[in-house]
């Protein structure tokens, strides 16, 4: 009686254990299943966030196109096959249409996409802007030939003279060229960092300016909002203890208010070095979730994102 007793008793043991173990499997493959369907529906949100992206930049490259094709068509009517004189802080050039417009976006492709012909001089037909004639000579060379001479990139106080007349003249390549940076006076983002952020945000030749550094002004939150406050948009980038560097941006200024969250539709968060080999990418906010995508608090640095 007892040995059946013990034999039953170990039947009821391994059937339990058996029973323990399968429900832990099931538990278990039920939160996988779990965790694939909440990255199904996170990926799914990613593309089409991303195809919303791609379908701006197409939208963007067809009206590039379409400009650029008006300019063409303006420039076949011009007189004098496209040649222009201008009138540059009183020096005067004698180029071509073409040659000023050999690249898109720039003041000069806005220039001839109006009606310029009627901004030019009476006597001479020349068209006058107010910009240092001498330092215009670098400009248009690079213009013809793509080239900055040696003695420009040697002399400081000239190679500064120049990046400042580049940017008027919205002339990227050149800035490029001249080593322009668009983080000024921070020292944790590389140029490709740099333009990688700029294209984050969607203007690859955006400058910024260093209004906080932690290093610099302490990391006291007070600090923070004394020179953050009423900034405009602003990026913020952090690096990590291991000197990984990651942050966020948002088009809402910063304030000292008590507890609050703001709504902000083009917050973003984003990785560039990290321990996991992922490269630079942009992290767009939850479309349910943008009403706290930053929080406000005097006491605190930035805090973007929120439950």
């Amino acid at each position: 009686m007892d040995s059946n007793l013990n034999t039953v008793r170990d039947n009821v043991y391994q059937l339990e254990t058996y029973f323990d173990k399968l429900r832990n499997e099931v538990i278990s493959k039920l939160n996988e299943c779990s965790d694939s369907i909440k990255s199904a529906k996170y990926l799914c949100h990613q593309a089409k966030e991303l195809t919303t992206v791609l379908e701006n930049k197409l939208i963007n490259t067809s009206n590039e196109e379409k400009e650029w094709k008006d300019i063409k068509t303006k420039l076949a009517t011009t007189s004098i096959r496209g040649m222009i004189i201008l009138n540059v802080g009183g020096d005067k050039y004698t180029t071509s249409v073409e040659t000023l417009t050999s690249e898109k976006n720039t003041f000069f492709t806005a220039l001839f996409s109006e009606q310029w012909q009627l901004e030019r001089n009476p006597d001479d037909r020349s068209i006058f802007i107010d910009r240092n004639g001498r330092m215009f000579t670098y400009i248009l060379e690079y213009l013809r030939t793509n080239m900055v001479p040696d003695n420009v990139m040697n002399d400081k106080s000239l190679l500064k003279k120049l990046i400042i007349e580049a940017e008027y003249f919205r002339l990227h390549s050149l800035m490029d060229r001249l080593g322009v940076i668009y983080f000024p006076n921070g020292s944790l983002l590389q140029l490709a960092h740099q333009k990688k952020l700029n294209e984050f945000y969607g203007k690859i030749y955006q400058q910024w300016e260093l209004i906080y550094k932690a290093s610099r002004n302490g990391f006291d939150g007070n600090t923070f909002h004394s020179l953050c406050n009423n900034q405009g948009p602003t990026m913020t980038i952090i690096q990590s203890n291991n000197n990984y560097l990651f942050g966020g941006y948002t088009a809402i200024p910063w304030s000292s208010s008590y507890h609050s969250y703001t709504n902000d539709t083009t917050a973003f968060l984003f990785t560039i070095t990290n321990p996991y080999n992922i490269p630079p990418t942009k992290y767009l906010i939850n479309p349910h979730q943008r009403g706290c995508a930053v929080y406000h608090h005097r006491d605190d640095g930035p805090i973007l994102g929120g439950i």
